[in-house]
């Protein structure tokens, strides 16, 4: 059976009314959000140049000669103009002036681990050098992961940053030439990259390893071994390696695998990652009478493993650090290390970096710093080898 119904003119028109009403009211709903949108808008608007020179009474010339101090204003208008954007919270807008004049003032700097004292110390103659010529970093961390890299390129690319200095880091450096290529200045600082075009500031890592197994042969040391976190697409540990069995080699010094420890679960912590690794490590493999290590916080590391087995250091076995930290001088005994001058390197890099900038002419584009042996108490001569 089918139903059917059919509305009267009354219902119909109760219905009309109804939804008539309802789409009235919808819409003030509506009107009345837009409102309050624009309302808000305008409270939460952020105050122009524009705004600061209609308060103060001036020209936006004058308020812009304020702010970026290249030009001379009376000290009764400078007042008055600096009053009004006490008043107003006026921001400029870095970005927008800097797309004006073609500079943000602004450098960014890719580094892999914050956390480490030597990129500390590398950073700190990068600010310096920085601050003297007026410009400001920004900081953009790797944790030694290309694709993370990569990550801080865009975010700092996109802040329209006047160059980008990267740090040690990874055999695959396309991203670097690409920003190369893009226009941008660029510095590499600790890293070697294979490409005499692309600016760069550090040492000869393979030439200091290679020095500081010299020294310990020196000592009468030919039982040499190894400490490092893996050096797989790691430009720098590698090249300290190749240091290593370099220097070896030049000295007729077979290669024992057995000495050697090699493990990236050292890379984010090298103190306790050195001791806990070494510590297990040292039951299994022959002993050496010296070690070389790829940082001076493996050294430390090491050392602490070390003399808890019940070796001496330096009598029973010598260990040589790399970097020279500041705090390889208070640890026990003092560490020897190979010394980079890590401040240096900062300061040359920005000033490299910020000459591109301006546009002066760049003559020595690749620069390779000096190492030297630091003598403390970490090494000394072979004597007979006691078992602990």
């Amino acid at each position: 059976m089918v139903y059917s119904y059919k509305f009267t003119l009354p219902v119909l028109t109760f219905i009309e009314i109804f939804f008539t009403i309802l789409a009235k009211r919808f819409a003030c709903f509506v009107q009345k959000i837009i409102y309050r949108f624009k309302e808000m808008k305008k409270k939460i608007k952020r105050p122009s140049i524009k705004d600061v020179g209609r308060e103060a009474g001036v020209s936006i010339s004058t308020v812009s000669s304020v702010i970026n101090k290249n030009k001379f204003v009376s000290e009764e208008r400078k007042k008055r103009v600096l009053e009004a954007i006490k008043k107003l919270k006026y921001r400029p807008n870095i970005i927008a002036r800097g797309l004006r004049i073609k500079s943000t003032r602004a450098v960014g700097v890719i580094l892999p681990d914050i956390a480490q004292p030597f990129f500390a110390q590398v950073i700190r103659g990068m600010e310096e050098a920085a601050r003297k010529r007026d410009y400001t970093l920004i900081l953009g961390c790797s944790f030694y992961d290309i694709a993370e890299e990569e990550r801080q390129i865009n975010i700092l690319m996109n802040h329209f940053v006047d160059g980008i200095i990267f740090f040690c880091g990874y055999d695959s450096h396309d991203h670097i030439r690409m920003v190369y290529d893009f226009g941008i200045p660029v510095v590499v600082t600790d890293r070697e990259i294979g490409n005499t075009l692309i600016p760069s500031v550090l040492i000869d890592n393979t030439l200091a390893m290679e020095m500081a197994i010299d020294y310990l042969v020196k000592f009468g040391h030919r039982e040499i071994g190894y400490v490092s976190f893996s050096f797989d697409n790691q430009t720098t540990a590698r090249k300290r390696y190749e240091g290593y069995l370099s220097g070896l080699k030049k000295n007729g010094i077979k290669y024992n695998p057995e000495q050697v420890i090699i493990d990236d679960s050292i890379r984010m912590n090298e103190f306790r990652g050195a001791y806990n690794v070494v510590k297990e490590l040292l039951r299994k493999k022959s002993m050496p009478t010296a070690f070389a290590t790829l940082a001076d916080y493996l050294a430390m590391g090491l050392i602490k493993a070390l003399r808890e087995m019940g070796y001496r250091i330096p009598e029973d076995i010598s260990v040589m650090g790399f970097n020279n930290e500041i705090v390889s001088q208070f640890s026990e005994p003092p560490l020897t290390s190979v010394k980079q001058p890590k401040k240096l390197m900062g300061k040359m890099a920005m000033d490299l970096l910020l000459d591109m900038v301006e546009g002066k002419e760049v003559k020595d584009k690749n620069i390779i710093l000096p190492t030297k042996i630091i003598e403390r108490g970490s090494v000394g001569p072979v004597e007979v080898k006691n078992s602990p």
